[in-house]
């Protein structure tokens, strides 16, 4: 055998460390009682100034309904919606005080209901009506004293950034917090 085909280093090299160790994060319930007590402060105020006004609005056109004798019923269908509005706030509530105490279930359930919340808010402004919004972008001043408007633009006033900012901020707020594992940690 030849020398240099044998240049082969044997010596023991250092192990190294290993990537499967446990990491122990420390318990802080602040951080899980905050989120949880935001999450259902936000939902107890949409049912307050949302879901209750909608039944009382409902239970208001069903009086003048009865008082006309109308038998539409619209009033009732109001009712309803705001019903289904009102139950789907107070089980936010519910599940915001749960994932408060720290319930990893209610987490995601939290983090669904805020996806929810969102789609329905952006689905219901592309379905609204915009036209009580719309600005005037071309007059034409031949057909009377003040003339007419013959074409709309539509203006951002009737954009709810409020309720998309606001959950928008709360899914953040949940897939950090189970998606960050000092985070997810927090929650059994």
């Amino acid at each position: 055998m030849d020398d240099e085909e044998d240049e082969f280093d044997f010596s023991v090299a250092e192990p190294s460390p290993r990537q499967d160790v446990l990491v122990e994060y420390e318990d802080i319930p602040a951080i899980r009682i905050t989120a949880g007590s935001i999450f259902a402060t936000v939902m107890g105020f949409y049912a307050a100034f949302v879901a209750l006004p909608i039944i009382f609005g409902g239970l208001f056109v069903s009086s003048i309904e009865g008082a006309v004798d109308s038998g539409t019923g619209f009033g009732a269908i109001i009712i309803l919606m705001g019903i289904v509005y009102l139950i789907f706030f107070v089980t936010g509530i519910t599940f915001g005080i749960q994932m408060a105490k720290g319930h990893f279930t209610a987490l995601i359930v939290c983090t669904v209901l805020s996806v929810i919340s969102l789609i329905g808010t952006i689905v219901f402004w592309l379905m609204g009506n915009d036209s009580e919004n719309a600005e005037c972008a071309e007059w034409d001043y031949d057909s009377g004293i003040f003339g007419e408007c013959v074409e709309y633009e539509s203006s951002l006033s009737s954009v709810p950034i409020g309720g998309i900012i606001i959950f928008a901020l709360l899914i953040a707020m949940n897939v950090s917090m189970l998606f960050v594992p000092k985070l997810r940690y927090q929650y059994y």
